[in-house]
C-alpha cells in the first residue's frame, strides 16, 4: 500500500494541526472520515486522487492500493481521509468522474476492522428502521432558523434537509447513514446555549427520487457556502454542471413531504 500525505494547498502531511493532534487511522474509520474510492485509473498517484478530492474540503491523507498479483485485472482503488465529516459525505454522494477513469467511482466509507466490526454494528441500532439519514431534534427554540440549524448539525455530515415544526423540536436530514450515526452518538447536544434532545426518528421514509433530488441540492450548497465563506474550490463539482452557486432560497422541502414548500433559507422551512 502506498500511502502519502501531501504538501498541496489544503492537504497536510503534519501529525499535529491547528485543531491538535491527527486521529489514528482506526479513530478516522470509527467516525467515518475515511472514504473509499474504486475504479481508478492503472496510472494513479496520490498527488492526483489528493487534488481531486480536496474540492470538498481538508484532505489529510491519501492511500493508493494496487491489486493483488492474481488480481491483475481490477482497478487501482484508494482511501481519502478527510479533516471534516461533512466532506467526506459529499465525496461520498457526489457523483465522481476521475480523470482517465472509463466510468464514475465506486464510493463508500471504509469498514473498521474485525476487531471493531462488533461496535460498528452496535452503533448501527442506534438508527432509525424507517429512514436510517433522519434525526429527531428536541428543544429547538421558535427563533431557531433552519440556516442556524443546518449549519450547526453540519459539523455531524452533509445535511440534505431541516425541517422544524411549530412546536420545539423538528428533524435533520443527513446525506448519509454516518453522518445520522455520528450525531445520535452524542446523545444530546448544546446549541445556543440550550441542550438538544437527540434521537432516531420513526416517521414516514422519504421518497427516494425526493431524496436524491435534496442530496444534489446539499452537494451544490456544500460547494457553495466554501465558496463564500472558505474559498472557492479548487475546481466546481460535475454534478453543479457548471452552473455556479445556488441562489439564496434554492433549498425548500420537496414538495408534498412536510406540506407546501417554502422559498426562505438554504435548508428549508417551517411547515405553515
Amino acid at each position: 500500500v502506498q500511502t502519502c500525505a501531501l504538501p498541496i494547498s489544503g492537504i497536510v502531511s503534519s501529525g499535529v494541526g491547528a485543531m491538535g493532534p491527527r486521529m489514528d487511522d482506526d479513530q478516522t474509520v470509527r467516525k467515518h472520515l475515511k472514504v473509499f474510492a474504486g475504479g481508478l485509473p492503472s496510472n494513479t498517484t496520490e498527488h492526483s486522487v489528493g487534488a481531486h478530492f480536496r474540492r470538498y474540503g481538508h484532505v489529510q491523507s491519501v492511500s493508493v492500493v494496487p491489486p493483488k498479483e492474481s488480481e491483475a485485472k481490477k482497478s487501482l482503488y484508494a482511501f481519502v481521509t478527510f479533516k471534516f465529516a461533512a466532506d467526506a459525505d459529499c465525496a461520498v454522494v457526489d457523483t465522481q468522474h476521475f480523470p482517465g477513469a472509463s466510468r464514475q467511482l465506486a464510493m463508500g466509507f471504509a469498514t473498521p476492522r474485525r476487531k471493531d466490526a462488533e461496535e460498528a454494528q452496535n452503533k448501527a441500532g442506534l438508527l432509525s428502521e424507517t429512514d436510517p439519514c433522519k434525526v429527531f431534534i428536541g428543544g429547538i427554540g421558535e427563533r431557531d432558523n433552519e440556516d442556524a440549524i443546518g449549519d450547526f448539525f453540519s459539523q455531524w455530515g452533509l445535511v440534505a434537509l431541516v425541517y422544524r415544526d411549530k412546536g420545539a423540536w423538528g428533524f435533520v436530514h443527513y446525506a448519509t447513514r454516518e453522518g445520522a450515526l455520528r450525531l445520535l452518538g452524542e446523545g444530546s447536544v448544546i446549541f445556543q446555549r440550550r441542550r438538544l434532545e437527540i434521537k432516531a426518528s420513526d416517521s414516514k421514509r422519504m421518497d427516494e427520487t425526493e431524496r436524491n433530488d435534496l442530496i444534489r441540492r446539499a452537494v451544490a450548497r456544500h460547494f457553495h457556502r466554501k465558496s463564500i465563506g472558505m474559498g472557492p474550490p479548487s475546481q466546481p463539482s460535475p454534478s453543479m454542471g457548471g452552473c455556479g452557486p445556488p441562489p439564496p432560497g434554492a433549498y425548500p422541502p420537496p414538495a408534498g413531504y412536510y406540506g407546501p414548500s417554502s422559498q426562505a433559507g438554504f435548508y428549508g422551512a417551517h411547515q405553515p
